[in-house]
């Protein structure tokens, strides 16, 4: 295309398209050609209004003066170019590649938006602009852009909170008793945390109800952030009830127990209960410890009927959570009911179970037979932190959502870098906003996928719509009209 381009362009007949006076053919092919020399040359961001004004104000230096206007210098401001012409005459036209609005030009507020709303490092943009050679907005610019950007962006998140905790009362349909919420703590860095992110999400939408933000100046032991964030939190539901009538029903979280002792003394009429995951995840591995060991131990700490137990177990664990009807009790026997199950005893079993509803049953792991075998794997189910405190795992919640956003946040946030906290805070609040507006979003279809760890197993995984991101749209309509007023 370029070779046709370049041989057949200039072959046009002369007598079509022809400049009145000067005799030149008029070219209609946006086709520019760039060597060595011209690769190097400086780039800006420009916008419509801004060439509209060059061809007028070209017409206008036409109909005054017949010499021709030449690119004198470009000067760069942050991304925009702002260039001086000028022809035979002395004339001198200079022109900006962008409109101003209010006291800064609009290339530079929309490229500051896209900086702040992509999640990007500092330097990474500036690396990214060097590199691309478009100009960068300098750091005392970009100060003052933040300045009206961070207020517009807490603004909406506040908006954001109300609409998320309305949708969750509206999906209770007896709101009396409340509604349950599920939170936890993530730390800004790996190490000694300067800040700590107490999010709040509704168990139902999933979408986040509020998140509080501790740093060391609120205390300096990072380990206490969450119980600080959790009571702020209740403080926040609790300053709402007039207006809301708010109440928390069950407060799931991933077994801090300081938060337990926190709904338990203070007498919150609130029921904590510890997600399942965080007690199931070492079950596996603990129960191992009675499935296989050194010879001499045999029947001691370890039993060979048990060694093909281990995963199963912590799927009784689940099922038995989840069918205990929140009563504690019931949760107690149907773990060491397990025992009597790979005994093949079934009569405390579920009616729903295979082993009673299927006459042609056939156990599929060793039966247990041994006493040394029964008192083992009993002793080790006793053990378990479900068994000790069976009140906190009668409602079978789990935090996968919570722990999703605080998978989500890394978008917005590095856990190497350490940002001041107006920043910080910033891109919390930005991760909410996303959070907030695709958490629910519809699936398109759904793909097989194969599993890393088991590359035997295919697993279907849902494909999601392609995210909307409103809320670029709603910030940048509200930063508008703070630069139009001033």
């Amino acid at each position: 295309m370029t070779f046709y381009i370049k041989n057949n362009i200039t072959q046009l007949d002369e007598d079509q398209h022809m400049a009145e006076e000067n005799n030149i053919p008029f070219l209609d092919c946006s086709f520019t050609s760039c060597n060595e020399e011209t690769s190097t040359q400086k780039l800006f961001v420009t916008a419509e209004t801004s060439i509209e004004n060059l061809i007028k104000r070209v017409i206008n230096h036409g109909k005054v003066c017949k010499s021709q206007l030449h690119l004198y210098s470009t000067d760069i401001k942050g991304h925009v170019g702002v260039c001086k012409l000028k022809c035979e005459e002395k004339h001198e036209l200079l022109w900006s590649s962008s409109p101003y609005m209010g006291d800064k030009y609009l290339c530079n507020l929309r490229m500051s938006h896209g900086f702040y709303v992509s999640g990007i490092l500092p330097n990474q943009y500036s690396r990214f602009c060097q590199a691309s050679n478009i100009g960068t907005i300098g750091e005392t610019t970009l100060n003052s852009i933040f300045q009206k950007y961070a207020p517009v962006v807490s603004q909406l998140v506040k908006e954001s909170y109300e609409t998320a905790l309305l949708e969750e009362i509206a999906s209770y349909e007896e709101l009396q008793e409340g509604i349950d919420i599920v939170t936890d703590a993530r730390h800004g860095t790996r190490k000694n945390s300067m800040y700590t992110d107490v999010v709040c999400l509704g168990a139902r939408t999933h979408k986040v109800l509020r998140v509080e933000t501790i740093s060391k100046v609120d205390c300096t032991s990072a380990q206490k952030h969450e119980l600080i964030g959790t009571e702020r939190i209740y403080e926040y539901f609790k300053n709402l009830r007039d207006e809301y009538e708010v109440k928390i029903r069950v407060h799931c979280h991933d077994r801090n127990t300081s938060v337990n002792k926190f709904i338990r003394i203070n007498g919150i009429d609130t029921e904590s209960t510890n997600d399942t995951w965080h007690a199931t995840k070492n079950i596996a591995k603990e129960i191992k410890t009675i499935c296989s060991g050194p010879r001499y131990k045999e029947g001691q700490t370890w039993h060979p009927e048990l060694s093909d137990k281990a995963a199963s177990i912590k799927t009784h664990l689940y099922w038995a959570m989840k069918n205990c009807n929140k009563d504690p009790v019931k949760l107690k026997l149907s773990l060491l009911n397990i025992v009597e199950h790979y005994k093949n005893n079934h009569e405390h079993c579920s009616e729903l179970s295979r082993c009673k509803t299927d006459s042609n049953y056939e156990p599929t792991k060793y039966l247990i037979k041994d006493p040394k075998a029964e008192m083992l794997l009993g002793r080790a189910l006793m053990n378990t932190q479900v068994y000790k405190s069976p009140t906190d795992y009668v409602h079978c919640m789990d935090s996968y959502y919570v722990e999703s956003f605080n998978n989500a946040i890394l978008q917005y946030h590095d856990k190497r870098i350490n940002f001041s906290k107006q920043v910080y805070i910033l891109r919390t609040n930005l991760a909410v906003l996303d959070w907030n507006e695709h958490v629910n979003r519809q699936t398109t279809s759904l793909k097989t996928v194969q599993d890393a760890k088991n590359p035997r197993r295919q697993v279907k995984v849902k494909v999601l719509k392609r995210k909307s991101y409103n809320m670029w749209s709603e910030i940048w309509d509200q930063l508008v009209q703070i630069y139009l007023d001033l």
